[in-house]
């Protein structure tokens, strides 16, 4: 089983001749290290896929869907607000697979788990630091421009978490760093992806999650500055060093594929 970073929430699993693509998500705001050939990488990648789950509907997790799938022959497994967005848009909805907590998707060798998500939530020291950064009033119509994408990419509180189960594994995959209180999720999986990024405090919210999801190994994404000035690139380092004493935590790589 291999897994591929893509940057922000986009991860391709590999599971012998079946390929999941999970938030596709094409980069093409300046950040400083982005390189032609990472983003050259990621568009082919995420041009051949076949299967796409997405866990939620904002910009960074669904607006490259139109111009990478609008024309070629895939399956998009999204909740309704998203493939509402999508079919205002003009997307086939042929292409649609709506999906709900609590269902299974069942793929060659593949079973995929839909668990109640949730998104995490920003705090008001980390809006105010966002929102009086020299970057925003550098960037000042860039970030008018990604608001306006918010509005127009809705969440609607559906946001899916997912478990994947493949040969005698298990990886849970988060497209956002929080979980939903009153949902019983399975612990103790293979791997958990989780997103580093979303709060002042991100690291001791997610050191609760891990407590809580209790994984064997940890891999983090959603870490990276994908959308400036919004975004920022995260510091990793020493939570994974903190964390790895009881559980082995790293952060993923962008375009390096590693095996599970």
């Amino acid at each position: 089983m291999k897994i591929t970073w893509y940057g922000t929430a986009s991860i391709l699993l590999e599971i012998a001749e079946t390929s999941l693509l999970f938030d596709p998500f094409l980069k093409c705001l300046p950040n400083g290290y982005e390189s032609k050939k990472l983003y050259r990488q990621r568009e082919a990648a995420f041009g051949t896929a076949a299967n796409i789950l997405i866990t939620h509907g904002h910009m960074d997790h669904l607006s490259s869907v139109m111009s990478l799938y609008e024309n070629k022959p895939c399956t998009i497994f999204l909740t309704g607000t998203p493939a509402t967005t999508l079919t205002k848009q003009g997307f086939p909805e042929a292409k649609l697979h709506r999906i709900a907590p609590g269902d299974v998707l069942h793929f060659p060798g593949v079973s995929v788990c839909v668990y109640q998500g949730k998104h995490i939530h920003f705090d008001a020291k980390l809006i105010l630091q966002k929102a009086f950064s020299l970057n925003a009033w550098r960037h000042f119509s860039r970030l008018l421009y990604l608001l306006q994408l918010n509005f127009q990419y809705r969440e609607n509180n559906e946001i899916v978490f997912y478990e994947i189960r493949a040969e005698g594994k298990r990886i849970q995959i988060m497209g956002s760093a929080d979980l939903a209180d009153e949902v019983e999720y399975p612990i103790g999986a293979d791997a958990l992806i989780l997103p580093h990024q979303g709060r002042s405090d991100i690291d001791s919210h997610n050191e609760a999650i891990i407590k809580r999801l209790n994984p064997k190994r940890v891999l983090l994404d959603h870490y990276d500055d994908a959308f400036p000035p919004i975004s920022e690139l995260v510091p990793v380092d020493a939570f994974c060093k903190k964390m790895s004493v009881t559980v082995p935590t790293e952060n993923l790589i962008e375009g390096r594929p590693i095996e599970i």
